[in-house]
């Protein structure tokens, strides 16, 4: 049995829980990277493609070597190896969008995978529950709902603000054939200004953060980017007090991902139970928010004005909404279809005159044609209803990966350091 469906509780370790599963999640990051580059240094090596099986042998040895490895549960350590040769299917995969894999960051979230067997999940009342977790024990996590399946895997993370337990649930729960509305179809077209606005005159829009968060988390991103230039200069090492700062900007930021993501999820369970057809335009978002400064050689133009730009596009979570909407249509038979996205602000919803001077300003359309006037984010909502479906589900980089990688290689990057079975520290 898969997992289908995933729930995710607030998690309440101990200190000394919280420091094992901290030295964990460090582990499993250094193991998910140097495994990345055994398997990119084989291939250039002897052109072999090197599995998992032949990786979890050299962890065990790596275990046999360092104490640290081998205080990460063994199941763990096979499970990362596990989600890395998955990340390479999926790559591999022509009807995949996912790109080649890359190497994990330090400032990533941390996380702990285990497998089903690994772990045990037990209710204490109505608010708290239990989950049993190799070498640490029991750790308290709060029942905000019920699993509502079987328990396949579970993932310990921490996001900056607080630590979580994600698992991943089988409840049987199937695709209906078709869905209780099967005549109602709905455009939507996602703003800078307006989030969502839809094609029946609704539009829900939601700020993350107040004017008065905004200015203390510039305030502490500038204060951690000075602390981190006068270490650079004289070389010396992280302070307690630049640790203290860089933790303050991490909990804003997960508190503003975390007000986002509450909106996406909200919008798209009430389009997915409300419509049978959602249409969304098909957009390039991570070549739309690429920068724009150029090189040295040759330097891009109004550099500042689109860096604002692409933060307005990413605080408005356009790809997680993308996301919600294929989670949430796999349970209510929703179908989510994927529209041109070329002239839907520019095109009149009630003659189809086309032309830049219709959209006189971010909230006014008026058609120089017909004179019909309407709000812009709503006209080009109707634009997109009305649109044929694209063919293709991948977006145009996800194609343009797929055209350069004929022979499925991984990509050439810096040299790796060796194979697991070498000591390099992971910190």
């Amino acid at each position: 049995m898969k997992a289908d469906a995933g729930r995710r509780y607030r998690l309440y370790p101990t200190e000394g829980q919280a420091e094992r599963l901290t030295g964990w999640g460090h582990t499993c990051r250094w193991l998910y990277n140097t495994a990345l580059e055994q398997r990119q240094f084989v291939w250039r090596q002897r052109k072999t493609t090197l599995g998992v099986t032949a990786q979890c042998a050299h962890l065990t040895e790596a275990r046999k070597d360092f104490d640290w490895v081998a205080d990460l549960p063994a199941q763990s350590g096979q499970q990362v190896l596990r989600n890395l040769d998955q990340a390479y299917r999926n790559w591999w995969n022509p009807q995949h969008p996912a790109g080649a894999p890359t190497c994990k960051r330090k400032s990533a979230r941390l996380s702990v995978p285990f497998p089903g067997q690994a772990i045990e999940v037990r209710r204490l009342n109505r608010r708290w529950g239990v989950v049993s977790l190799p070498k640490v024990g029991e750790v308290k996590f709060r029942w905000s709902r019920r699993l509502g399946g079987a328990v396949r895997n579970a993932v310990v993370s921490f996001d900056g603000v607080a630590w979580h337990v994600g698992f991943g649930i089988h409840t049987g729960v199937t695709t209906p054939e078709a869905h209780a509305r099967p005549d109602t179809v709905v455009g939507v077209d996602r703003g800078v200004k307006v989030a969502l606005a839809m094609s029946d005159g609704r539009m829900w829009n939601r700020t993350f953060t107040t004017p008065g968060q905004e200015r203390k988390l510039a305030r502490l991103k500038s204060t951690a980017g000075r602390q981190e230039t006068a270490r650079r200069k004289h070389g010396a090492t992280t302070s307690n007090r630049a640790r203290k700062i860089r933790a303050q900007v991490a909990r804003a930021e997960a508190k503003v991902r975390n007000r986002r993501r509450d909106f996406v999820m909200w919008a798209a369970n009430r389009l997915c139970a409300q419509h049978a057809v959602v249409k969304i335009e098909r957009l390039d978002i991570q070549a739309m928010t690429a920068t724009a400064k150029g090189t040295n050689e040759k330097p891009g133009t109004k550099v500042r004005q689109k860096a604002g730009l692409n933060r307005a596009i990413l605080d408005k979570g356009w790809g997680l909404f993308h996301t919600a909407l294929d989670n949430k249509a796999r349970t209510t038979g929703t179908r989510i279809a994927r529209v041109p996205a070329a002239y839907t602000s520019l095109r009149c919803s009630r003659c189809r005159y086309t032309d830049r001077d219709n959209r006189e300003s971010q909230a006014v359309f008026r058609c120089g044609s017909c004179g019909y006037e309407a709000n812009a984010d709503v006209n080009a909502a109707i634009n997109v209803r009305d649109a044929a479906e694209v063919a293709s589900p991948l977006t145009g980089r996800a194609v343009r990966d797929r055209n350069r990688k004929a022979s499925c290689r991984p990509p050439t990057q810096r040299r790796p350091r060796t194979a697991l079975e070498t000591g390099v520290s992971r910190r």
